[in-house]
């Protein structure tokens, strides 16, 4: 039985408990979370709140959705190597420019495998994310997390295990990049139909198509950025 949550933020407060639960081990690589209902029952929160959260959790990398099967939790040591990773990065700083080249090898060769090897729950879960986009979350965290999860689960659908870990590893600079768009430009029907290109092409099995949908996605958010800087409304330094 879980701990009701008190007081706080609810979602916070969900996301710290499950996050203990994941980490002390108590549920293990391969292991289902309760069921949503489950959770907002022993945890006494409401089924937004629980979503929530496990979309976040989903976003770091802790568990994995798989449509109409449940929550599984990620395996560790592949967590732990994208951590290192990341911090490793993090601590060196990365240049604009070296995320953005970063993003159009990985991102566009992960678009093409994804078009030759996705499976119908891959599909799913990235229309999914391109859905909440859709819905347009009250906060810039909620859409920035959106956004963050689409490009995620196009690198996961390419089943590729060494493109997957370093989308992870980098996912905190996907984070700033696209949080960085975000605050300072909402279009959000270009953006839409960018990822709903990639999707197509996925979803069409056809690579050629999906690398070049993804590389002009990129190559717009590329030049949104630049003009942003240039014109003051994204800091010189800042991703």
């Amino acid at each position: 039985m879980l701990a009701t949550i008190e007081s706080g933020s609810r979602t916070d407060r969900v996301i710290a408990v499950l996050t203990e639960l994941i980490t002390s081990g108590r549920f293990g690589s391969g292991d289902f979370l309760p069921s949503e209902a489950e959770l907002c029952k022993q945890l006494g929160v409401s089924r937004p709140t629980v979503r929530m959260a496990l979309r976040t959790l989903e976003t770091r990398g802790l568990v994995l959705t798989k449509q109409g099967v449940g929550v599984q939790v990620t395996d560790r040591t592949r967590q732990a190597v994208t951590d290192s990773i990341e911090l490793m990065l993090l601590r060196g700083g990365a240049a604009p420019r070296d995320v953005l080249e970063v993003r159009l090898m990985l991102e566009c060769q992960g678009a093409a495998l994804a078009a030759q090897r996705a499976t119908d729950d891959d599909l799913a879960a990235i229309a999914s994310a391109i859905a909440d986009l859709r819905n347009r979350p009250q906060g810039v965290t909620e859409t920035v997390d959106a956004d963050l999860r689409f490009h995620l689960r196009v690198a996961e659908a390419s089943k590729n295990a060494v493109l997957v870990a370093l989308a992870h590893a980098i996912r905190g600079l996907l984070r700033d990049t696209i949080a960085a768009t975000w605050r300072v430009d909402d279009r959000t029907e270009e953006r839409l139909q960018d990822h709903a290109d990639v999707l197509a092409a996925v979803s069409a099995r056809d690579p050629v198509m999906a690398d070049a949908a993804m590389r002009a996605h990129l190559c717009r958010t590329e030049r949104l950025i630049e003009v942003l800087r240039e014109g003051g409304a994204i800091p010189k330094t800042s991703p």
